[in-house]
């Protein structure tokens, strides 16, 4: 039956350079319907306000901008970025020194014994040249417990009484499965490396809901500032929950998918939750599973050690629970996101994908961060269907970090071009807040990696169409054409246009969701 349109409700968006992507065409003006949120047509100014002129639309002049599909940042960790916008950055900070100075500054604001969290140390880069103790922040904080992630987000930094307030002691690793760092006394040193990381910062009190409220509306306006109108999230249970409450005091306006850890797995199965499950604003994405740690804490998995060292790295999660998970969740409807980056994790992750892929091949499973893939494995991305979830902004301020640790293995690392090549789906995050969520900077580091350089309309897409398609959602979602939601960003400039070492600059000056500016 013909849909019946009343009038008023016709929202005409006239006079841009509308970049649709779904069949590569480039428009004048969309035609929106603002009750549904959806695109009816797309075509010359001239054409649609001819054709909807008896429905007396509201024309919205876009003043000659180019305009794209709204982006997806297909890798965050949107609850803890939101929160750490008000707290302690130390990401670029170049000495231990620096990073205590900055710390100390938050650290006027706080009664005795309230928590200080942060994130962005590196000790790769400080000039004392050596890693964080507890006893330098002890000296900074000696009546509050100070938690403070590393750039990589693999390592925690502590001080003495976040040791006394967590519980810790030397036996917290066989609990945990992470590393406890001990000095050759045996005495904690204040560094948890994985899994000790992540349960002790689990461990932490939640900010009022007040707070909270205000820091996830805080992140969205950040994101859609940047040209995002959605984001997966990998978070645990209590942020999906958290997101549920701003959802239903309808104050989620960007579309949220939620992957969740796998401690999530069985209470997932017994209440028969698939991926999915939820709606266009909220939804339930998959399993987050960890085969390996990071480059920057040189806990990445190799084949190989690293370069002057004979670490391989770690195995976070033993092959044959990784299998396990893998298997049950295939069986269960739930898609798997597995954390692999270096080359040994993910041919690991590549194999038991192939090990399970008839158990559901409808599923849509994801190896997360691709950093180094071995040249043999890259063919079975492609292959196996396995969409490489990658984050190109990493790939600046790793390059040195590269050379150091990978040497000539370092030509495959961040393998874009070769990736997309092999007929792998490529979806583009940020791993926020571990990097800036810009996805300017992200594109043109993914079109200029020297000899893994992609297209910037791929680039584009993996923001976009392949973003949709992770989850599930390309019918309605990714391209401006007809059918689908009328999300869409408006640009400075026109990203075909300027040159390859400006897309970094790119402003969006107007971002809209389903039709409506926000």
């Amino acid at each position: 039956m013909k849909k019946v349109i009343k009038t008023g409700v016709i929202r005409l968006f006239t006079n841009a350079r509308i970049h649709s992507l779904g069949d590569n065409r480039t428009v004048e003006a969309l035609a929106c319907d603002a009750f549904a949120g959806t695109i009816l047509s797309a075509g010359k100014s001239k054409e649609l306000l001819s054709r909807y002129n008896s429905l007396k639309p509201e024309i919205i002049d876009l003043q000659g901008m180019t305009v794209l599909p709204g982006f997806t940042d297909c890798h965050t960790h949107f609850c803890s970025y939101s929160l750490m916008l008000s707290r302690p950055n130390l990401d670029g900070i170049r000495s231990l020194k620096g990073c205590l100075e900055k710390v100390s500054g938050y650290l006027k604001a706080k009664r005795p014994g309230q928590w200080l969290t942060g994130t962005g140390w590196d000790k790769n880069i400080w000039a004392e040249g050596r890693l964080p103790h507890k006893r330098d922040l002890d000296k900074i904080a000696p009546d509050n417990p100070v938690f403070l992630w590393s750039k990589d987000w693999h390592t925690g930094w502590v001080n003495s009484v976040a040791i006394k307030a967590l519980g810790l002691s030397r036996s917290t690793q066989a609990n945990t499965g992470g590393v406890v760092e001990l000095d050759a006394r045996g005495s904690l040193t204040g560094l948890l490396r994985e899994e000790a990381a992540n349960a002790c910062y689990l461990q932490i009190p939640k900010p009022s809901w007040p707070e909270y409220r205000q820091a996830l509306v805080n992140g969205q306006n950040k994101l859609a500032g940047l040209g995002f109108t959605g984001f997966h999230t990998m978070e645990t249970s209590d942020e999906f929950h958290i997101l549920q409450d701003l959802k239903n005091e309808d104050a989620l306006k960007l579309s949220a998918v939620c992957y969740l850890r796998h401690q999530s797995l069985d209470d997932l199965i017994s209440l028969g939750v698939r991926s999915g499950f939820g709606d266009e604003k909220l939804k339930f994405g998959g399993l987050k599973l960890f085969v390996d740690g990071s480059l920057g804490s040189q806990t990445a998995l190799m084949l190989e050690p690293y370069r002057n060292s004979r670490s391989q790295g770690i195995l976070a999660m033993d092959q044959d629970q990784l299998l396990s998970l893998v298997t049950a969740a295939s069986r269960n409807g739930i898609a798997c996101a597995v954390h692999a980056i270096g080359d040994a994790a993910n041919r690991l992750a590549l194999d038991i994908f192939e090990r399970t892929r008839d158990l559901n091949r409808k599923l849509r499973h994801r190896i997360e961060h691709c950093q180094l893939v071995a040249p043999d494995d890259i063919p079975r991305f492609g292959k196996l269907g396995i969409i490489a979830s990658v984050q190109p902004i990493h790939y600046p301020s790793d390059r040195e970090l590269i050379e150091k640790h990978w040497g000539a293995r370092g030509r495959y690392a961040y393998p874009f071009g070769s990736l997309s090549k092999s007929g792998a789906r490529l979806a583009f995050g940020s791993d926020t807040p571990i990097e800036t969520p810009d996805p300017w900077p992200a594109i043109q580091a993914a079109v200029c990696r020297k000899e893994e350089g992609i297209t910037i309309r791929d680039a584009i897409r993996a923001y976009t169409a392949n973003a949709a398609y992770a989850s599930n959602d390309e019918e309605v979602k990714g391209a401006l054409e007809p059918g689908k939601t009328a999300d869409f960003i408006c640009l400075s400039d026109d990203i075909f246009q300027v040159k390859t070492d400006a897309i970094g600059r790119l402003k969006v000056q107007r971002t809209f969701i389903g039709g409506k500016e926000i």
